[in-house]
């Protein structure tokens, strides 16, 4: 008997590159020396999966930048062939994340469109901005990968300056080479980039999103969250919960100020809703941050949890997003009716009340493993300076085995929860201003309807006050 069909990655590819430039970006947040030899094993993938996509994508003047550095990466994979550096271990998520979205735009490409069918004016110009879009997902991976080699050099540097010795396995030198060889792809794309960027982004074909796609992805969403929290817990799927999480609750804010722009909700109504909005974002980011570092060898995310994430981002940002970065409430409001999507986001809101209790309920599960040298790292920061508790033993310590929560890393996590469930409370209060009427009594403010007067039967009885309309 079979077993039950893998789940599908239904984006598009113009959805798909989207989410590879952002996930690139997002690299660059703070990249670690201890970043640097897993972005080293992931970059030629990045580097194969663009060239594969770019190759997919009819081009007339057979532009060359993507060949070189495609020949750089084989020969940077060889290299440290022969070197043993910097040698088996664990990809950078980021840059695995990117490679998988590029591999499928370039199956859905290859799929979809005759090699020899020529190209209209429109898509023409789609395909410029598609490769344009490729291109800077490459060059800001690349300088997100060479800024934590260089941290790690400086890192290896200040060893050998205190007479210390380096780790096994890392080498100064080859480390090194590695980072002028990336700096050396990066420019290749800068190049490319150069008056492109983002002027090209512009001729990007866009669908009119379908206004139930947002509703219908939050509920999958929250639904398939408890489905996997309802399992064994893992840190890799809580990590990816907490980011879907904090990443709606942005939106929401993103929506709801667009809305006030555009006069569908009152600006102070918004303007109460932003600091609690602040507030859990900041909780779950900070969740998330702790669960990142505690990663043991089992690092896969749930596939079903993992696709219906990624239909959450790509249904908000079908709305948000344009081009290089967000799009004008103008824009956001000619794509959906907002009013409509701030009423799934709220509801979505409300389902992250139990969805924070749940995830603290997870934290506490004893059957949560974790890394061995991450959990001391964090225990000894967590713990008392003066404990002589030894939280992780010793053969764990060196082989970095997956062990259960040390006790202080537990409580910390857990109370990281409290605080998400104090948030959530307080945002899902708050948010309820994001359902009342717009103004429109305001010049130039847009009528929704007949005015209130022409709709209101008369009455002797004042009429209710906020939070009293049936």
């Amino acid at each position: 008997m079979s077993g039950p069909e893998p789940p599908v990655d239904g984006r598009s590819v113009g959805e798909l590159l989207l989410d590879a430039d952002l996930t690139a970006r997002a690299s660059l947040w703070d990249p670690s020396p201890e970043q640097a030899k897993d972005r080293a094993r992931s970059w030629g993938e990045v580097a194969e999966a663009a060239a594969d996509l770019w190759a997919s994508i009819p081009d007339p003047s057979a532009d060359p930048s993507m060949g070189r550095i495609a020949e750089l990466a084989r020969g940077l994979h060889r290299t440290h062939l022969r070197a043993g550096w910097p040698g088996p271990g664990p990809g950078d998520p980021h840059l695995e994340s990117i490679a998988t979205s590029l591999a499928r735009a370039a199956e859905l490409v290859q799929a979809r469109r005759h090699p020899t069918a020529p190209l209209s004016r429109e898509g023409n110009l789609d395909a410029d901005g598609a490769r344009t879009r490729i291109m800077h997902t490459l060059y800001v991976a690349t300088h997100g990968a060479g800024v934590a080699l260089r941290n790690h050099l400086a890192d290896l540097q200040r060893r050998l300056d205190a007479r210390q010795a380096i780790p096994a396995g890392d080498s100064l030198q080859h480390a090194r080479d590695t980072m002028r060889r990336l700096d050396s792809a990066e420019r290749l794309a800068g190049t490319y980039l150069h008056g492109r960027w983002p002027a090209a982004l512009a001729g990007e074909h866009r669908d009119h999103p379908e206004q139930a796609r947002v509703a219908a992805a939050l509920a999958r969403w929250d639904l398939q969250a408890h489905r996997t929290l309802a399992g064994p817990p893992t840190t890799p799927n809580l990590e990816w919960i907490a980011r879907i999480q904090q990443g709606f609750v942005i939106t929401t804010a993103v929506v709801g100020a667009a809305a006030a722009h555009q006069g569908q909700l009152d600006p102070s109504d918004v303007a109460r809703t932003r600091p609690a909005l602040t507030d859990l974002e900041h909780a779950w980011a900070a969740l998330a941050g702790d669960l990142a570092q505690l990663h043991g060898r089992h690092r896969v995310i749930d596939p079903t949890l993992l696709l219906a994430g990624r239909e959450v981002q790509a249904a908000l940002r079908e709305i948000t997003h344009q081009h290089a970065g967000y799009a004008t409430p103008a824009a956001m409001a000619s794509r959906a009716d907002l009013a409509h999507t701030l009423g799934s986001l709220r509801a979505s809101l409300t389902a992250g009340v139990d969805l924070a209790h749940v995830t603290r309920d997870a934290l506490a599960d004893p059957d949560l493993t974790v890394s061995a040298r991450a959990a001391h790292a964090m225990a000894v920061h967590a713990s008392a300076p003066t404990t002589n508790a030894a939280w992780v033993d010793a053969g764990s310590l060196h082989q970095n085995r997956d062990i259960p929560l040390p006790q202080p890393v537990r409580s910390a996590l857990v109370d990281r929860a409290e605080q998400v469930i104090t948030c959530a409370v307080t945002a899902d209060s708050a948010s309820l201003g994001l359902h009342r009427q717009p103004i429109t009594d305001q010049p130039g403010a847009p009528s929704l309807g007949r005015a209130h007067e022409d709709r209101t039967p008369p009455s002797s009885t004042p009429p209710p006050g906020w939070g009293c309309e049936r």
